[in-house]
């Protein structure tokens, strides 16, 4: 039988066909895209379609609705982001094997080298990030739980490390941990907003640098 070619004799192109776990993150990129670009009010089931190179019908087989679709694309988001953050500190950390004994000098450059390691990932997938930092007005109010759970979840191991750079310093017992991992935390965000807004303008050693001005060379 021959294949039906719509008016004008063009052959229809149809999508390659995926797995539903590959076509389900391939529909993800797309509508991640469609944020990008356009902000969150402009994502509709159609215009997944249309970016994704599939029908309507394809996308409602991998999400009931336009909700669900974007709930887990911040949750997949959500969950990247914070494997790269473990990868940036524990990428440092494996490096100077560190226990006890370790030197503070080596969590200083673990928290410097976690910094640099995270805004490479930051520079490599600004789609992901901008999802996060800009703007959380734009975010459905159906998502924020999930970009601020992502915030908090980002702020974990960074507080960690901070304690143990923290541990050796005179007078730590004065100095309230939560607070001080909110403020670093905030300096973080800052310079990932630096790198999404500005890449070729503040390249990491820049930006690092004055991290270590501030915050780690010692008094």
């Amino acid at each position: 039988m021959a294949t039906a070619k719509p008016e004008g004799g063009q052959r229809r192109r149809y999508a390659k066909r995926l797995a539903p776990t590959d076509r389900k993150h391939a529909l993800l990129d797309a509508a991640r895209a469609l944020v990008f670009e356009r902000g969150f009010a402009e994502v509709s089931i159609a215009a997944v379609a249309e970016r994704g190179g599939v029908t309507r019908p394809v996308v409602y087989d991998s999400f009931a609705s336009r909700d669900e679709l974007l709930y887990e694309l911040i949750d997949r988001e959500r969950a990247r982001m914070l494997a790269v953050v473990e990868r940036s500190l524990l990428g440092v950390e494996s490096s100077t094997q560190a226990t006890d004994t370790v030197p503070q000098a080596d969590t200083a450059a673990r928290l410097s080298g976690g910094l640099a390691r995270f805004l490479d990932e930051v520079r490599a997938e600004p789609g992901s990030w901008r999802l996060v930092y800009f703007p959380i007005d734009g975010v459905p109010s159906m998502l924020r739980d999930q970009v601020e759970r992502a915030r908090e979840e980002v702020r974990a191991p960074l507080s960690s490390l901070l304690g143990e750079w923290l541990s050796s310093k005179r007078h730590a017992e004065q100095v309230d941990l939560d607070v001080l991992a909110h403020l670093v935390h905030g300096i973080v965000d800052a310079a990932a907003r630096l790198v999404l807004d500005a890449p070729d303008l503040f390249d990491n050693d820049r930006i690092v640098t004055m991290f270590d001005e501030f915050l780690l060379r010692p008094p």
